[in-house]
């Protein structure tokens, strides 16, 4: 099986909603919405810093590997200060069209930044049956992988995400 990315999608939209709560500071409500057919709201949340939100990108992994999952939904959140922070919170979608939330991850980028974290599926370059894997990746000078490091690794069985109490990895 070919290593498969996160590719854009048009199935899923970011719409973003500025409410005053009666302070000076306005807060920035986003709705995670799932189009075609009739359109479904999946996932509410507040901007931590609407002052220096900038961006969300919104991108699915197709059949990622695991049973029961059809596709990964992957909603970037960029704020931007002296150094860009970008908070990325991972969606499994299951074969009720049902949402199971893998715990975000935030990765903060500035002139030197060399890493970032992110989940690696089954079905993914490093990915491991059954297994979804919170990696470290760190990158050369010239933005190709140096080595990718395991952070923790989720098991999904029987339509449930578990953390293991031993987190060694073995493959046949």
């Amino acid at each position: 099986m070919k290593a498969q990315s996160f590719q854009k999608t048009g199935r899923y939209k970011a719409v973003t909603e500025i409410k005053e709560n009666g302070a000076e500071q306005l807060t920035c409500i986003v709705n995670l919405i799932r189009l075609g057919g009739i359109s479904e709201n999946v996932f509410t949340f507040e901007v931590k810093d609407s002052e220096l939100f900038e961006d969300i990108f919104i991108t699915t992994l197709e059949n990622p590997g695991l049973e029961g999952i059809s596709e990964v939904i992957k909603m970037e959140v960029e704020y931007l200060a002296c150094c860009a922070e970008v908070d990325s919170y991972y969606f499994m979608v299951n074969d009720k069209n049902e949402l199971i939330k893998l715990p975000h991850l935030t990765n903060v980028y500035c002139d030197n930044s060399n890493t970032d974290s992110q989940y690696t599926f089954p079905s993914q370059e490093y990915g491991i049956d059954g297994n979804i894997l919170e990696t470290e990746t760190l990158y050369k000078e010239t933005s190709e992988i140096k080595y990718v490091n395991l952070k923790q690794s989720f098991t999904w069985n029987d339509n449930k995400v578990t953390t293991p109490k031993n987190t060694a990895i073995t493959s046949n």
